[in-house]
This record gives C-alpha cells, sequence and structure tokens, in this order.
C-alpha cells in the first residue's frame, strides 16, 4: 500500500462508499421520522458505515499525503497524533457498527418470534370458533350412530335367540 496510485483509488472507493452510505441512513431517519418514529444517528447502521468509511477516507488521504511529500514540515508533528485520532475513530465507529448490527438482529428475532406467537395463537382461536359446533355435530353423529349400532346388536341378538329355540325344538 505504499504505491500512491493504488491509496488515491483506495481513498475515493472509500469516500464514494461513505458518501452512498450516509445518504442512506440520512434518509432512513427522515423516513422514519416521517412516519413518527425517533431514530438515533447512533442506532442506524447505514450512518455509522458512512461515518466509518469518511474516517477511513481521511486516513488513507493523510497517508497519501504523508508520503508524496505535501505537507509542510512545521505540521508532520501534528500529522502522526492526527493520523492515530482518525484511526481510533474509525476504530470505535467500527465497533459501534457491530454492536449495533447485533442488537437489530436481536430485536428483529424477538419480533418474529413474537409476531410467530401472535400467530400460533391466533390460528388457535380461529381453529376454536369452528370446531366446538364441529364437536357438537360430530358427538351428536356418533351418539346416532351408537343407538342405531346398538339397536342393530340387539336385533341380531333376538333373531340368533329364536333361531336357537328352533333349532332346540326341531332337534
Amino acid at each position: 500500500m505504499t504505491d500512491p496510485r493504488i491509496l488515491s483509488i483506495v481513498s475515493v472507493i472509500f469516500a464514494l462508499m461513505g458518501s452512498y452510505s450516509l445518504y442512506t441512513g440520512s434518509r432512513q431517519m427522515r423516513d422514519a421520522r416521517r412516519v413518527g418514529q425517533r431514530m438515533r444517528w447512533y442506532k442506524n447502521i447505514s450512518f455509522l458505515t458512512g461515518m466509518e468509511y469518511i474516517l477511513l477516507t481521511f486516513v488513507f488521504l493523510l497517508s497519501l499525503s504523508t508520503r508524496a511529500g505535501t505537507i509542510p514540515p512545521a505540521m508532520k508533528s501534528l500529522v502522526t497524533p492526527l493520523y492515530f485520532v482518525l484511526l481510533i475513530a474509525a476504530a470505535v465507529t467500527a465497533g459501534m457498527v457491530i454492536r449495533q448490527g447485533i442488537l437489530n438482529t436481536r430485536q428483529n428475532r424477538a419480533a418474529r418470534q413474537k409476531a410467530a406467537a401472535e400467530a400460533a395463537v391466533a390460528r388457535r382461536a380461529e381453529l376454536k370458533t369452528p370446531t366446538e359446533p364441529l364437536r357438537a355435530t360430530l358427538s351428536q353423529q356418533n351418539d346416532e350412530q351408537r343407538t342405531r349400532d346398538q339397536s342393530r346388536q340387539r336385533e341380531r341378538r333376538k333373531k340368533a335367540a329364536a333361531a336357537r329355540r328352533r333349532q332346540a325344538g326341531k332337534a
């Protein structure tokens, strides 16, 4: 990464990605505000990612200008602390992005589980309502079937008993 052309290309790429992420994050925050939600900038992953990319762009540009010798000798004593401040700020921002990503994943999982539980409760409630009359109907049909079966069985027994008596009288 000592070639100034590579550093300049990487700087341009990071500047473009950072600008796009900042634009996307600000648009998401504006849309949330329009709906009535309050969204903080430090909770928006797109905005944080854009900040991180812009900070890394400044780090690359500072490194490029140091290597190219465009910084005056009187300012060189400020370059190293500024370089480290920018790197630390980029690292802290990266940590915030990771933390917020984990928190968002947890919130999404909890929301999905809650929605699934509510859907299951709604399905159960939906199933209970029509089944109660259905159970009553089925129970009534089962009772009628049982009564018919018992009467048929009584008839068969009577006929069998009559047949045995006839046979016993003939024998």
